[in-house]
């Protein structure tokens, strides 16, 4: 036997929990006893928290000794698992060890190797949750994440409710058994079967019944189509399979038709998972609106918005449906049996129905069910916003494309010229050797690591290194030809269409990105100068409409910094007023000395006092530190220091008013409600950056609520001839037609605002954001026309008159 070998304890044949651990630590071999050190002190207490006690549980491990490193025994590769003649062994003698455990206990594989041992499965991440049997003894087995990764040096904290959620799971398995629930799956049906499931489905959909649908996309293409009547029954509608179309043009017509019944029938109640992904594509491909959805994603964020939001983890957390992922991803990677994707897709709407009613009734002991219901209304205008999309000046972007890429040549030759030979701009190796070691300059680093990033040839370029200067500029241009100015990803009728994401952001903001179809990109991030290539249908008139300084405001009423509160009610310029404040300059000369291009003796001296006024109020509203602050402006650190105490010393409320605030919240139960009523627990490891988190959460997402509901939702669902076009940031982008008058324009435009600046309340007070509008025929705000808020005409006959002057001066700018 090894000299380190630590033997199981607990009883066996009582144990309610087998929990086998992959292999003993120091603390361990020196006491002869398993889970007793960090680790198994961690378990113990995730283990409490679900009701059980050390003594209910056996504890084992796959390897019992310590002479050699885990990888001596048993290593993983992409190949797959490799055991020793010692590792293998050692599961031969667990497989001894079990096989007269208490038939009830429930087997807790902890990690990799112990998931592999009892199952002959991989990868822990995917498989904790699941419910699968053992394949060494008859036992029911649910493995989880190793508690070991809750602690230093991984220090995942998240995972310690993961683990409890899942020891959960294996309490009540023990104690109520585990029912295999047996799940109907029909695919591969005939034509008759397909539309008599389909008609008895719109059926009970007209019942009340919520139906749950799930599409696959095989080459671009709609592959097969589920429909879940219930958790238990399913079936998979096919439209291709190995020798082509699975039925006649005809036949498909009438499925069809069938399946835009059912999803465009407002009385209809249909769920499913990333449904803007389905409705998008229907849309598109099929014409067909889906309407009255509700979404397993939307209301897990909604639930858990530090945790992932895919069909896995949401299988893992609320069904007993063991991982099954894996099936699609080696379809669609390396082909196969079509009977495989089409079982597949029956379980995607099959876990849908199962698990989103268990979701719901966890969002209402939430009191979230309103800020879920916003969520699944977001889902209609943006499938609407994802296929209209915009127009580009195509020709005018391929000219740009073409000049840029000249520049960059230009650029080149000379970095060339200066160097002596030809470096590579984007090799960070050739970058390193030339700056630290030809030239001698003090290496940069980031995270211990030396480094040729913007900030370090920022840096560099100001010592008045003229390379780091060139290779800013080329690294800029680059990526504005082959990302910005990128023609490849306009569609083939001028348009750009990008892909919004209702749950791409912690907060309730949106996020874009490249359109399923692999063409657009995220139209979020666009420079300035490109949204001038962003152009307004012909006949219509372009509008922008932005919450001012939103996320200022709102620290300001919550927080009750009495200084900000008095400048925005005031009008003042609340950057200036900061930047005054911290400066000690007089406030009319900050703003002088802006228009005037007047820099402040901070940094390099290239900004204006008004500069680090407004990056002070977006940044230290959120506590940043000073060597973050530093790294964000590019000054040094003692300047981000002065910056910083200077802030909290002219605004003492954002710290004892905003943030106290937030903090008295989260001692309550974890929990922040912004002034939307939107409720976000937080489940990370308590502290400061905790906190430095949710000092976040009610500005950000107050304005994602208020411009989804109180803008997109609004416009969208109010029967009126405006078109949305994009969302970005603070702001709503849309357009009307020119034929239905200014007079309409006015009424219109001011219903948008009326109902954006619902005031909003905090401490028994209401405020509102001011919303800013920008009139074009183009995006780019220097060929707007702007009617800020506080000079918003009195009458819609006016701002009628208003809107009509801007068009006559903008007309024939684009």
């Amino acid at each position: 036997m090894p000299s380190t070998y630590v033997p199981p304890e607990g009883n066996k044949h009582t144990a309610k929990l087998v929990i086998v651990g992959e292999q003993p630590g120091g603390k361990e071999v020196r006491y002869r006893q398993p889970f007793v050190g960090p680790a198994g002190k961690e378990l113990i207490e995730d283990l409490q928290a679900v009701g059980m006690v050390r003594s209910e549980c056996y504890f084992t491990n796959v390897i019992k000794d310590l002479d050699h490193p885990l990888e001596w025994y048993i290593s993983f590769s992409s190949r797959g698992p490799t055991l020793s003649k010692e590792g293998l062994a050692y599961v031969r003698e667990l497989e001894n060890e079990l096989k007269d455990i208490n038939d009830r206990a429930v087997i807790i594989p902890c990690g990799n190797v112990a998931l592999y041992a009892l199952t002959t499965r991989t990868g822990i991440t995917k498989w904790r949750g699941s419910v699968v049997q053992s394949t060494i003894c008859k036992n029911w087995c649910v493995p989880i994440i190793h508690p070991a990764t809750v602690l230093p040096p991984k220090n995942v904290y998240l995972n310690k409710f993961l683990i409890q959620f899942d020891l959960k799971k294996a309490s009540e398995i023990y104690e109520n058994g585990c029912m295999v629930l047996e799940r109907q799956k029909f695919i591969g049906p005939t034509v008759t079967e397909a539309e008599s499931f389909l008609q008895s489905v719109y059926e009970l959909g007209l019942k009340g019944t919520v139906l749950d649908f799930d599409i696959e996309i095989f080459n671009d293409e709609l592959s097969c189509i589920a429909f879940a009547i219930s958790p238990l029954r399913s079936m998979c509608i096919p439209f291709v399979h190995s020798r082509g179309d699975y039925f006649t043009a005809i036949e498909e017509l009438r499925i069809m038709r069938l399946i835009a019944k059912i999803l465009e029938d407002e009385t209809i109640s249909k769920r499913g998972q990333n449904l803007v992904f389905d409705s998008t594509f229907l849309l598109k491909r099929y014409g067909i609106k889906s309407r009255n959805m509700h979404d397993t994603m939307i209301a897990q964020h909604t639930l858990m918005s530090e945790f992932p939001k895919g069909l896995d983890f949401i299988a893992s957390i609320w069904t007993d449906i063991p991982y099954y992922k894996d099936e699609g991803k080696k379809f669609f990677k390396a082909g196969g049996a079509f009977e495989t994707l089409w079982t597949y897709n029956c379980t995607d709407s099959l876990v849908t129905s199962d698990a989103h009613p268990k979701q719901m009734e966890r969002i209402d002991r939430q009191g979230n069910r309103e800020t879920y219901e916003r969520g699944c209304k977001l889902i209609e205008p943006l499938a609407y916003m994802m296929e209209k999309g915009i127009k580009i000046n195509v020709e005018e972007m391929k000219l740009r494309r073409e000049k840029t890429e000249n520049e960059i040549e230009e650029a080149k030759q000379e970095l060339y010229s200066l160097c002596g030979f030809e470096i590579n701009p984007l090799s960070p190796a050739q970058l390193k050797n030339y700056f630290y070691k030809t030239l001698g300059h003090k290496p940069y680093t980031k995270q211990g690591a030396v480094t040729t990033d913007e900030k370090a040839l920022k840096r560099l370029s100001r010592k008045g290194v003229k390379e780091a200067a060139l290779v800013l500029s080329i690294r800029g241009k680059t990526k504005l030809a082959s990302t910005y100015l990128d023609v490849s990803k306009i569609d083939s009728d001028g348009r750009i269409r990008c892909s919004y994401n209702p749950v791409g952001t912690r907060f309730s903001r949106l996020s874009s990105s490249e359109n399923i179809f692999g063409t657009g990109m995220n139209l979020q991030n666009q420079p300035h100068e490109v949204l001038e290539l962003f152009l307004v249908d012909d006949g219509y008139v372009g509008y922008s409409m932005d919450l001012s300084q939103a996320e200022n405001r709102i620290v300001a009423y919550a927080g009750r910094v009495l200084e900000m509160i008095e400048a925005f009610e005031t009008g003042k310029d609340v950057h200036a007023l900061t930047a005054s404040m911290i400066s000690g300059l007089p406030y009319n000369q900050i703003i002088e000395d802006d228009a005037n291009g007047i820099y402040a003796p901070i940094g390099d001296g290239s900004k204006t006092w008004r500069f680090f006024g407004k990056k002070s109020n977006h940044g230290l509203n959120y506590d940043l530190g000073y060597k973050t602050f530093s790294l964000h402006l590019e000054v040094p650190e003692n300047d981000a220091k002065f910056l910083v105490n200077r802030y909290h010393t002219v605004y003492p409320g954002v710290r004892q008013g905003y943030h106290a605030f937030v903090q008295s919240q989260l001692r309550s139960n974890r929990t922040v409600t912004n002034l939307m009523g939107r409720k976000t627990v937080f489940f990370d490891r308590w502290g400061y950056d905790l906190f430095k988190d949710a000092y976040a959460c009610i500005p950000q997402g107050t304005v994602g609520d208020v411009v989804n509901e109180r803008g997109i939702e609004y416009i969208y669902y109010g029967k009126n001839p405006i078109e949305l076009l994009m969302q970005v940031h603070d702001s709503i982008v849309f357009q009307i037609p020119l034929s239905i008058g200014w007079l309409e324009h006015a009424r219109l435009l001011t219903g948008i605002k009326n109902s954006l600046e619902t005031p909003l309340q905090v401490h028994g007070r209401d405020f509102v954001i001011p919303v800013d509008t920008d009139m074009g025929l183009c995006f780019y705000k220097k060929r707007m026309k702007q009617i800020k808020a506080k000079a918003w005409p009195s009458s819609l006959e006016e701002l009628a008159k208003k809107l009509e002057d801007n068009y006559n001066q903008i007309k024939g700018t684009v």
